[in-house]
Order: structure tokens, then C-alpha cells, then sequence
């Protein structure tokens, strides 16, 4: 085969052809391209310039009233916002609340995971009863939990007073708050563990548990040398889905507590949404968001890294 045969194989379109016949030979060969083109777009129309947007803003000392007109301040917000005690209380509350609730759920979760794997009668009603929790609206279930911990006729007073216990105040008392909403969080988001870790634990292989039997191994053993070595991946997959939504928890703490008393429950997207909505304070709260989000994807990046790592052994 010639050159000039070779060449129009792969350009069948001669040189005088049309200008419609070079526009559909042009799109045939550039479909892969042109089909990406609106996934593009849209992803650069609700990611890239929200994000960058945000960034710039952080950069500049925009106030919704006093300071309509922004001037570039550089990485001045970036700087003040680390003296402010109520953004490093939110910090902490965040974290607090992220690591306590995490913990309680996995314990509680991989106990129920293990308990839903073993057959006994009534398992699915049980296990459907179990997930309810999670399917239910977060506002709802705050709205009752607001209810119960109330001081004066709530439930979970009622009951201490029927114990002869005394009576605590669950949300008002600024030691308590934080326990009580991640007794809220543990209640609400352990049966999505459960869920995570069951499938997790009916994936496994059968042989390793197998020749422990045979081998007189106790469950406890068992337990501790088979399952949870084996459930790594499974535990870190699922502990990098909720670490996401347990360190931008928000809706549950606005609607019981909405950071009181005294700040004492405030979250640092709380703190965000307060300096941005109520106080107008757009180039702050920009900065804080920004940091808020490396948080979080410094926190994803390293539960990732761990999960590669124990795949890789």
C-alpha cells in the first residue's frame, strides 16, 4: 500500500471535499472530545467557579454592610481569624464531635454487624428496625431529641427522676451539650456502620474461620486474629465515608442546640455560616471555609493513604 493510499485511510475525506463533508469527518473523529465538553462545563460551572470565587473572597475584606465595595487584603483573614477564641472552640468542638461519634460508632456498629451476621429468628425485622435511624430526616430526629433533653418535661429527665437519679441539664449545661449531641450522632449514624461493616463481614473468606474451628480456637480469638484483620479495609472504607459527614455535621446541632449555650456546641461550619448569614462578614468567613475544607481533605487524603497501604500488604 502506498503512502498517499495509507493517508487517506485514515482521512478519507479528499481535498476538495465539501465543507460539510470535512465538519462531519472533523466531529466522527473528535466525539470522544466533544461529548466531554458539557461534563466539562458544568463541572467548571459548579465546582471550579464556586471554589475559586470563594478563594478570591477570602482574599479580600468584603462586609455586607459596612464594606460593600471589597479591597484585596491579601492573606490578612487568613492570619486574624487564628486569634479569634470562638473559631478555635469551633475547632475543637468539631473534632471532639468527629472523633467521640466515629469511635462510638464503629464500636457499636462492628457489635451489631457481628450479631446481624449470626442467624436467629425474627433477623430481618430486627435488622430493619435497626436501620430506621438512618433513614429518618436529620431535622425530625433532632426535633425529638430537643424534646427529650429538655430540662423541664423532657423524657430522659423522667426517667433519671424514676431511677431517683438526679435530673441533668443535657443541653443548657455546657459540659453536657457536646455529650449529648453525640449521644444524638451515635444513635443516629450507627446503623449506617452496621450496613457498611455487614457487607463487609459477608464478604469474607470462609477457610480462615474454618480451621480456627477446627483448631478449638476461642470466638474472642477468633474475633481478634481472623475477622478484624481481615475487616481493615472494610473498617477504613467505612470510616472514610462517615469521617466526611461527622466533621460537617450541621443540621442536628443547629436544630437542638444551634451552637449554645454559649458557644459551647458550635462546630467550625457553624461558626462559618454564622459569620457569613447573620454577621455579614463574607472575606472572614471565606477564609474559614477554605481552611475548613483543607481539614477535611487532609483528614480523606490520610485515611486514603492508610487504606492503600493495607491493601498493599
Amino acid at each position: 500500500m502506498t503512502e498517499k493510499a495509507a493517508t487517506h485511510q485514515l482521512h478519507p475525506v479528499a481535498a476538495g471535499a465539501s465543507a460539510k463533508d470535512r465538519l462531519l469527518t472533523w466531529l466522527d473523529f473528535n466525539l470522544a472530545v466533544i461529548f466531554n465538553v458539557p461534563t466539562v462545563v458544568l463541572l467548571a460551572g459548579l465546582v471550579a467557579f464556586p471554589t475559586g470565587l470563594v478563594i478570591w473572597t477570602s482574599l479580600t475584606d468584603w462586609q455586607l454592610v459596612l464594606n460593600k465595595d471589597p479591597n484585596f487584603v491579601g492573606i490578612s483573614n487568613y492570619v486574624t481569624i487564628w486569634q479569634e477564641e470562638r473559631w478555635l472552640g469551633g475547632i475543637f468542638n468539631t473534632f471532639y464531635y468527629a472523633i467521640v461519634s466515629l469511635t462510638g460508632q464503629l464500636v457499636l456498629g462492628m457489635a451489631t454487624a457481628l450479631l446481624f451476621n449470626r442467624n436467629f429468628a425474627g433477623k430481618s425485622f430486627y435488622r430493619s428496625i435497626w436501620m430506621m435511624p438512618m433513614i429518618s430526616m436529620s431535622v425530625a430526629i433532632s426535633l425529638v431529641w430537643a424534646i427529650m433533653f429538655n430540662t423541664t418535661y423532657g423524657m430522659l429527665n423522667f426517667l433519671l427522676s424514676g431511677l431517683g437519679l438526679p435530673e441533668l441539664a443535657w443541653t443548657a449545661d455546657p459540659l453536657l451539650v457536646m455529650p449529648s449531641l453525640i449521644l444524638v450522632g451515635i444513635w443516629q449514624w450507627t446503623p449506617f456502620m452496621t450496613l457498611l461493616l455487614l457487607a463487609g463481614l459477608q464478604s469474607l473468606p470462609t477457610d480462615p474461620f474454618e480451621a480456627a474451628k477446627i483448631d478449638g480456637a476461642s470466638k474472642w480469638r477468633v474475633l481478634i486474629h481472623i475477622t478484624l484483620p481481615l475487616m481493615q479495609g472494610h473498617i477504613l472504607v467505612a470510616l472514610i465515608l462517615r469521617s466526611i459527614f461527622a466533621v460537617k455535621e450541621f443540621d442536628t446541632i443547629m436544630a437542638i442546640t444551634e451552637g449554645g449555650p454559649n458557644y459551647a456546641s458550635e462546630t467550625m461550619n457553624m461558626n462559618i455560616y454564622f459569620n457569613a448569614f447573620e454577621y455579614g462578614y463574607m472575606g472572614v468567613s471565606s477564609a474559614k471555609g477554605v481552611i475548613f475544607f483543607a481539614f477535611i481533605l487532609l483528614i480523606q487524603l490520610v485515611l486514603i493513604k492508610l487504606r492503600r497501604r493495607q491493601w498493599s500488604h
